[in-house]
């Protein structure tokens, strides 16, 4: 398992998927420790994010909401599955010698 899952609350509208399987998404956002690339990413529902940690910490990715999906990037990868339209916030901390902290949004039509 290339990621540790410290707190997942299962919204109705989006789930957390982690490892690595031959079903990964087209879209892709890499957590570096300066920025998530590309900070908007815009997809249908139904489809995933992949994440990708290159930011060479721990990357703490928090989506907002009561229903927040939260969980730790450590080296590799994790996906996160979108069924309801919606503009999905989130917000990276990356741990290290020097804290970072970075947003971005996931925009599902």
């Amino acid at each position: 398992m290339n990621a540790l899952v410290m707190a997942v609350s299962l919204a109705t509208a989006a789930t957390l998927a982690i490892g690595a399987d031959a079903g990964w998404a087209q879209t892709k956002v890499t957590v570096t420790r300066e920025e998530s690339k590309p900070q908007k990413v815009e997809i249908k529902a139904g489809e995933e994010v992949q994440f990708i940690n290159n930011s060479g910490g721990i990357a703490h990715v928090m989506f907002g909401g009561n229903d927040a999906i939260k969980f730790y990037l450590r080296k590799g990868t994790s996906k996160v599955k979108f069924e309801k339209a919606g503009t999905y916030e989130y917000t990276v901390h990356v741990s290290g010698t020097k804290v970072h902290a970075h947003t971005g949004s996931v925009v599902v039509k």
